[in-house]
């Protein structure tokens, strides 16, 4: 009975040990990172963005992500929520773009987001380890006067990387922010947004347009 017991003692702590978990600050560099050479810098004139709802979609919501080497299985936990860390990146990108980031909540444009998707992974080999990681989400935007939607699509992010021998977890956090910058990155390069923006300046353009006077209608002879 007591040798059952300490077996089954035995198996609880190395299970226990055999699971970690993983703090990851979210903090990509996107000042540096993002290119403003893309499509959003092509609609003219400027326009305003504001943040609008957020959803986490996954099924599984209660970690950032999870991932098994060997026997171990990491519980990645993001330090800060990820709707601010992606909001973060597309108020860089829009501003460096020639338009303009809202914080106040207002502005033509409310984009609304659902998270869809966070996976990441720690790679052994016997000479070099990797790490690998991919972000997906999906953004609504709004023409805020008239609650009409101008434009949805679906966003990605991946990254991929390898170096010599030790690979520690700072690689996968690396990885993570890396897919981060090329999730947001992709909106930039959105050809059908920036087709949609583009209409919608040319829509509010014609609303201000003013309307043509009629002409004096010709003085008859006496």
């Amino acid at each position: 009975m007591r040798k059952t017991l300490l077996g089954i003692l035995a198996v609880v702590v190395l299970l226990v040990a055999c699971t970690h978990t993983v703090n990851v600050a979210l903090e990509p560099d996107y000042e540096t990172n993002l290119y403003y050479d893309n499509e959003l810098s092509k609609v003219k004139p400027a326009i305003t963005f504001f943040a609008g709802a957020y959803e986490d979609k996954r099924t599984d919501n209660t970690t950032l992500a999870t991932f098994k080497q060997e026997i171990h299985t990491f519980n990645l936990y993001s330090d800060r929520p990820v709707d601010e860390a992606l909001f973060d990146g597309l108020a860089v990108l829009v501003s460096k773009s020639g338009h303009e980031w809202n914080d106040s909540g207002e502005g033509q444009v409310k984009v609304n987001m659902q998270f869809l998707n966070c996976q990441a992974e720690r790679h052994a080999g016997m000479i070099k380890v990797g790490a690998s990681s991919s972000i997906q989400i999906k953004l609504d935007f709004i023409d805020a006067k008239t609650d009409d939607m101008i434009h949805t699509n679906i966003y990605n992010g991946a990254d991929e990387r390898a170096q010599a021998m030790v690979g520690l977890m700072s690689m996968v956090e690396a990885s993570i922010d890396a897919s981060l910058v090329a999730c947001v990155q992709s909106v930039g390069d959105d050809a059908g947004l920036a087709k949609a923006l583009n209409k919608l300046n040319a829509e509010a353009e014609a609303e201000a347009e003013p309307e043509a006077e009629p002409e004096a209608e010709a003085e008859t002879e006496n």
